[in-house]
């Protein structure tokens, strides 16, 4: 037995030695072959196009003292590293290129030419040597002609090469501030208490209310918001007129601090101007592009009416409905859409629906609007008042119906949900569910 399970060992070991050998073998010649094809090897550092003189200097791409879009450029650096050569061509490069398109990378002039007889592939020039070549990558278009795949990634390509100036500037803010801290954020706007961000802990200050929780990940939320604010274009510092400050933004991190403070431009525009009052820089801003001013603390909280430690994935789930002496248990089944069984009562699907929406947070009403503290006066009022008491996964839930909301206050926890619902039919009772 014991010679058998060393056996066994060692063939394991040759088995799994064999497929780490054959897989590093297959790899090493899978790079090996595109290098040879590869038309270019080696980084991309400084590009001539038509329209524009770049150079990558600490991974960012400049024209001068022009801070060049980073995205555009990604890409442009990837279709030129997909470019495959099939073969080199001898002959007068005139005779591939009725429509040449010349450019250098690194210094070394190329040219795209002409695409082949059967559309399959180009023409390309790259310093004295001519080459048959296509590019490896994929297409943002679609297409059901096959034949046409080629000559659109080739069209691709030429549209990135020959954009204009304009178009090849650098238009999220982010970017200008290469080495922005974000171990902790401080956000202050006009008529608001200011509040923190730690993004290093995930923690914001002031914390949460008793039973909510701060967002899962709170540094993707706020990079979500970063990365829209969207200029229109840089501005001098010294051309800047300010007339209403609307707010700011403090970057800390180690010995680093960067401040942009948001201002109105004039009492006659919606035009915002962000300035960096300690670096000296300044930049008129596209509106609808700035929420991260404007964001609520409460909004970088996780506000579920059941907290997500408390949640459980379903097959299906009992919840006790209970009013005054109205009472009865309702099995939901986790479908799309859910459905509802009642051994007792009939079902009243569209309301239950929405109701279980608010309760699961479910679709459009994924978090509240708001949440509040539940109070020792309420909690008083709640428990000897008629209203709907939902009983589900060890959570006791109470229904409030007011003018233009609804509450859902979670008494195991302490707090309430605040839900803004303008249907005045549904009043957030029994009967309004079960018949």
């Amino acid at each position: 037995m014991k010679n058998n399970l060393i056996l066994l060992g060692v063939l394991v070991s040759l088995i799994l030695g064999t497929y780490i050998f054959q897989e590093n073998r297959v790899a090493r010649e899978l790079k090996e072959s595109r290098e040879e094809s590869a038309l270019l090897l080696g980084e991309i550092l400084t590009l001539e196009l038509p329209n524009i003189k770049a150079e990558k200097i600490n991974g960012q791409w400049m024209d001068g003292e022009t801070l060049l879009s980073f995205n555009t450029f990604k890409q442009i650096e990837k279709k030129i590293s997909e470019i495959m050569k099939i073969k080199e061509i001898s002959g007068d490069w005139a005779n591939y290129s009725r429509y040449s398109f010349p450019f250098k990378v690194n210094g070394v002039d190329w040219s795209i030419g002409d695409l082949s007889l059967d559309k399959q592939s180009f023409y390309i020039k790259q310093g004295d040597k001519i080459y048959l070549a296509v590019i490896e990558g994929g297409s943002h278009h679609l297409t059901s002609h096959e034949e046409e795949i080629e000559e659109i990634k080739l069209n691709e390509l030429l549209n990135f090469l020959s954009k204009k100036k304009n178009d090849l500037v650098e238009l999220q803010l982010f970017r200008y501030f290469p080495t922005l801290p974000l171990s902790r954020v401080v956000i202050s706007n006009d008529g608001d208490l200011p509040f923190e961000l730690n993004l290093d802990s995930n923690m914001t200050q002031p914390g949460p209310i008793s039973g909510v929780e701060v967002h899962s990940n709170l540094k993707n939320k706020f990079m979500s918001l970063l990365t829209q604010a969207t200029i229109k274009e840089v501005t001098p510092l010294s051309e800047i007129k300010k007339f209403k400050k609307l707010g700011e933004i403090n970057f800390l991190g180690g010995n680093q601090n960067v401040k942009w403070e948001l201002w109105l431009k004039s009492d006659k525009s919606a035009d915002a101007i962000i300035i960096d009052p300690l670096h000296k820089k300044s930049f008129l801003m596209v509106g609808g592009t700035l929420k991260i001013f404007f964001v609520r603390l409460q909004d970088y909280w996780d506000k579920k009416v059941i907290p997500s430690k408390d949640f459980t994935s379903f097959t299906q789930v009992n919840a006790e409905f209970i009013q005054g002496s109205k009472r009865d248990t309702i099995t939901i089944v986790n479908k799309e859409p859910l459905e509802f069984e009642s051994k007792i009562l009939n079902i009243d699907t569209p309301n239950m629906e929405l109701l279980t929406q608010i309760i699961f947070n479910l679709d459009q009403r994924d978090q509240a609007e708001r949440v509040s503290i539940l109070t020792k006066a309420e909690r008083t009022q709640f428990l000897s008042g008629d209203y709907l008491k939902i009983r589900v996964m060890n959570q006791e839930l109470l229904i409030w119906r007011k003018t233009e909301e609804l509450i859902v206050a979670n008494l195991t926890q302490g707090f309430k949900a605040h839900f803004t619902l303008l249907d005045e039919k549904f009043r957030g009772r029994f009967e309004d569910v079960l018949k």
